[in-house]
Formats: structure tokens, sequence, C-alpha cells
């Protein structure tokens, strides 16, 4: 019993979502206020709170986060427009509209970082206003909305999640790595989820990912960064950007929060496509049934490098393995194939072949024709050459023996 009790105890802690500690809490019941309702169409009204944080919490600690907690209950209905500024000390520290609150059941929740330079060490005065409009006429701050100070996942600074490109100026089937970096800056653990704003394969036409990773679920650390790093192929000669990622994380009450990360943008163009390619034989004439051995010299005479390449052998005869690819050639850059060939019967064949560019199509190359010659076996001349010497010796032998 004692030992399923303890695995239970372990299942559960894996399971619990991830909270961030808090240091200081205090609802507007406690402070003596009660909750402020503004009721009516196109009608807004404020209500001030003075607060005081505790001494021994210095808001100059860089672990130390201020947050407004608003509970707001919406009436007659959650649907419409709504105006909530809230202020500190005299200064607008964010203006709400309806999408911003977190709903459940009845009650909306948003939660508000408080800047620490305009925080006071001794009282602070938090104002917050309520507008109505037409079809949400009611508006309920609840009492159970309050400040605190609380140990907490940052994602919120501009660097901590973006995507970076290893290249931006690329040509058709030019790989390049792009870099996903989510960095907690904060003072807490979270629990976070990489994903993208849309599928990857809505965009297959444009570029195709090859290989790497591009989904991350795991416990982000305090001063941890992460990293995920996958490799895209463009398929087409536009200017494009990629998908943006998405985290989305808890925050210091359990709540899911997400964060865009920056865009990439990629910038693809045509290469210059200029291929030259010859075929290289050991032998002109081989025998039927026999095989001859062949060299095809592709090289780069363009400017640009050259990806996937395709080549195909052509030819009336068997050629073995006739087709092969090059995944890159650079500039002035030779590559050798080796191919054979047999033939069944006698004749002269041309043989040609075909460059094809696998990530378009647009264009293709083709080699200079050459051409292989089969023969049928004939009499050995060294066959021919000795039955004369026979010859002669015996007309030699027969002209002695008479004489």
């Amino acid at each position: 019993m004692k030992k399923c009790f303890f695995v239970a105890l372990i299942v559960l802690f894996i399971i619990s979502p991830v909270f961030s500690e808090t240091l200081f809490e205090r609802s507007f019941a406690e402070m003596g206020y009660e909750s402020f309702l503004v009721e009516g169409a196109g009608q807004r009204n404020c209500q001030k709170i003075t607060f005081i944080y505790p001494e021994e919490r210095s808001l100059e600690s860089a672990e130390i986060y201020p947050i407004l907690s608003i509970g707001i209950e919406f009436g007659p209905t959650n649907e419409g427009k709504i105006d909530v500024n809230a202020l500190v000390n005299g200064f607008l520290i964010k203006n709400m509209g309806l999408e911003d609150f977190k709903c459940k059941e009845e009650t909306c929740w948003e939660r508000v970082a408080l800047p620490k330079q305009n925080l006071l060490e001794e009282e602070n005065e938090l104002e917050i206003c309520l507008g109505t409009g037409n079809t949400i006429t009611s508006i309920l701050l609840l009492n159970q909305s309050g400040i605190g100070l609380y140990k907490e996942a940052d994602f919120s600074k501009e660097n901590s999640f973006r995507m970076v490109a290893e290249k931006t100026e690329l040509i058709i089937g030019e790989k390049t790595e792009i870099k996903i970096l989510l960095h907690n800056q904060g003072s807490d653990s979270s629990l976070a989820e990489i994903k993208f704003a849309r599928p990857l394969a809505e965009d297959k036409n444009a570029f195709s990912v090859v290989e790497g990773d591009t989904y991350f679920t795991g416990v982000v650390e305090a001063g941890e960064e992460i990293e995920i790093t996958y490799i895209v192929k463009p398929r087409k000669a536009v200017p494009m950007t990629l998908p943006p990622a998405i985290v989305y994380y808890e925050n210091a009450f359990g709540e899911k929060e997400s964060k865009f990360s920056g865009l990439v943008f990629l910038n693809v163009r045509e290469p210059e496509r200029k291929i030259e390619a010859f075929i290289v034989k050991k032998e002109e004439n081989v025998l039927v049934g026999q095989t001859v051995e062949m060299q095809l010299a592709i090289k780069n005479i363009g400017l640009d490098p050259l990806y996937n390449l395709s080549i195909e052998m052509e030819s009336e005869t068997d050629i073995i393995q006739n087709t092969k690819e090059i995944e890159s050639l650079s500039p002035k850059e030779t590559v050798y194939l080796t191919f054979t060939a047999s033939g069944l019967e006698a004749g002269k064949f041309p043989i040609g072949c075909t460059v094809k560019y696998i990530d378009t199509n647009i264009s293709e190359s083709h080699c200079q024709n050459s051409f292989v010659e089969f023969s049928e076996p004939g009499i050995d001349p060294t066959i021919i050459a000795g039955l004369f010497l026979v010859v002669v010796a015996i007309a030699a032998y027969v002209y002695i023996m008479k004489s």
C-alpha cells in the first residue's frame, strides 16, 4: 500500500501544472474594498484603490514580478465591446478589451504586469476604469481581484522568442538552417509547448522541411534557453515568409499564455543554369555481348551552385544503372559518373544524356551525343596468321622432300 501511495504521488506530481511561487498577495476584499459595478449602455466609471507592498520585499530584485489581477463579470452577455483601463500612480499601464480576458464560467480574468518604475515604496494608488458597450451593459469588478508579488517565467521581452535563419539569400534547392530560440528570462520555470501558427504542410509547394525538429514540449527552467533546429529547402523562386512559431506556456496562476515568434524572410531566386556534359569512353568498338565502361563528365559553367540534379542516360543499348543524382555542383566544379553499356546486336549506337533539376524541372540540359559500336565476333587475326605459317611450313616441307 505504501509503495502504491508513493507511486501515485509521483504520478500526481508529474501531471500537475507548473505553478510559480507566490511571494505576496492581497485581494481588494482583504484591503477593505467591495466589488464595483458599472451598469447601463455606454456608461463609464472608475474605482481607486490604495495599497502598499511589504517592506521586506524589494521591488528592485529582478526575480520579483508585481502583477495586478483583474476579475470581472460581464452581463447580460460575454459578447461585444468594452473599455477597461488600469492606471497606477497616474500612469496608464494597459487598455483592455474583451479579447484580453480569459473567461471560465461567469468570471473573466486578466493579469497585468505593473511597471516597477511607476511603483512607489510608500503608498501606491491604483485606478481601474470600466466602460460598458451596447451589448455588454453590465461590468462587475470583483473584490477577489488583487495585487501580488510573484516569481514567474518571463517570455515577454522582445528577444526571448525568435526565429533566425543561417542564410536568407538563397537559390532554388539550396538548404538553410532555421533556429527557434526560446529564452526564459524570468525567475521561475514553466511548462512550454512550441508549435507553428499554421501547419508547415500548407507551405510544401513553396518550401519543404527536409530534416530537424519543429516542435517542443517540456519545462523551461529559469534562465534556460531552448533551441530547436530544422532545415528547409525552397521550391519556388519568390520572396517568402516562413510561418511564425508560437509558444504556449503557463503564467504564475496556471493559466495558458501564448506568444508569437519573430518572422524569418527568405529571398529565393532562380540559379544560372549552365551545364556542360560530355561522355568519355575507354573503347570505341567492342564485341556484341561485351560491356564498355564510360564516364559522363558534368561541369557547372555558370556562376551559381546547382542543387539536386538528376542525370539520365539515353541510348538504344542496354545501360546498367542509367539514372544517377548529384546533390550539389559548385561553379566550375566537374563531377564524373561511371556507366557501363552492353550491346545485344551489332551496330553503331548514339549515347546521350539529360540533366534535370529535381526541385523545379523548369529546364533541362543535354550532353553532347557520342557513339559506341558493337561488332559481331570474327576469326581472330592471330589464328589466321598461325594458319598461314602452317601452310607455308607444309609447302616448304613438300618442296624439300621432292628435291
